[in-house]
C-alpha cells in the first residue's frame, strides 16, 4: 500500500537519524502513554485507519533495513537493532499518518496526541506539514 509523500518523507528521515537520538526518543515513549492511548482508540474505533495502519509498521522495516544494508543507518556498536529503530518512530509515524484526523478533530486530546507523539520529530515535519 503506498502511503502519503508526507508519511514517505517522514520516515524516510526518520530512519536516518543518529541512533543515540533515536534511542533517546524510544525512551521517552513510555511518558506519553495517554497520547498513544487516544491514538489507539482512534484506531478501534475506525475499520479505514485500522486498514491503512495495519502496513506501517512493515514499511518501516523494510525502510530500516535497506538503510542499514545501504549504510544510511548509523552502524557499530551503539547502533540499534531494526526491530528498535521500529520501535522509535511507529508512534509518531502513526500520528503523522493520522495528522488530517487528528489535527482537525473537535476533540482537543486528539490535536494534544499529534502534537506530543510528533514532537521528537518536530524539526523533520517543519516545512512538510
Amino acid at each position: 500500500m503506498p502511503f502519503p509523500p508526507h508519511v514517505e518523507a517522514f520516515v524516510q528521515a526518520a530512519i536516518r537519524l543518529p541512533h543515540r537520538r533515536l534511542r533517546q526518543i524510544d525512551r521517552g515513549w513510555d511518558r506519553l502513554q495517554t497520547d498513544r492511548r487516544v491514538v489507539s482508540e482512534v484506531v478501534q474505533g475506525n475499520a479505514e485507519i485500522r486498514a491503512q495502519l495495519r502496513p506501517l509498521r512493515d514499511y518501516i522495516t523494510i525502510a530500516a533495513r535497506m538503510a542499514e544494508a545501504t549504510g544510511v543507518s548509523d552502524t557499530g556498536s551503539n547502533s540499534m537493532l531494526v526491530e528498535e529503530v521500529v520501535e522509535a518512530i511507529l508512534p509518531a509515524a502513526r500520528a503523522v499518518l493520522m495528522r488530517d484526523i487528528l489535527e482537525n478533530s473537535p476533540t482537543p486530546a486528539r490535536s494534544a496526541a499529534y502534537l506530543a507523539l510528533t514532537d521528537p520529530f518536530r524539526d523533520l515535519l517543519q516545512g512538510r506539514e
